[in-house]
Parts: structure tokens; sequence; C-alpha cells
């Protein structure tokens, strides 16, 4: 994450060391944890270490949810549900 410039969890989670598609619970459980370890560095407080919690949550749940569509249409639409993370100030 210092090397790489990862600023997010989902970056870290997904991108980085692509735990998201590799663990078979695609990293939730390791959500709380790595945002821990990545508070410190990036200077998060505990708000921010929870909205990158629920915001990988709800990624994680999109991408499950557009697994289950009927068509590539719908598949999308359900993966894009979950909202964007607000960059960091």
């Amino acid at each position: 994450m210092t090397h790489e410039g990862a600023r997010h969890l989902d970056d870290v989670l997904a991108r980085r060391t692509r735990i998201s598609i590799e663990a078979w619970d695609r990293g939730v459980a390791a959500a709380p944890t790595v945002a821990e370890l990545m508070a410190g560095p990036l200077d998060w407080d505990e708000e921010q270490k929870q909205r990158e919690i629920k915001h990988y949550l709800m990624r994680v749940e999109a991408e499950r949810d557009s697994q289950t569509q009927p068509n590539d249409t719908t598949a999308e639409a359900a993966r894009l549900g979950a909202p964007d993370i607000v960059p960091l100030p």
C-alpha cells in the first residue's frame, strides 16, 4: 500500500492482492483486519475505517448479486449497484 499508492481497502483487496477473487469469502473476513493495518499509514480515523469496510462489503455483495442475474445487461447493472467510494481529502 505504501509503495503501490493504494488509498482504499477495495483497492488492496480487489486489485493489489486479488483476495476478492481468490479467497472463498472474497476477503470479507479479512476486511476489518486489513482496514486496521491500513489505518495507521493512511491516517484514517475510526469513521474512515468503517466507511472503507462498509464500502468493500457493498462491492462484494454487488458482485455476488451480479452473478445471479439472467443476462449480461442485468449483471452489469447489479455489479455497478454499489456506489464508488468518495476519494479521501
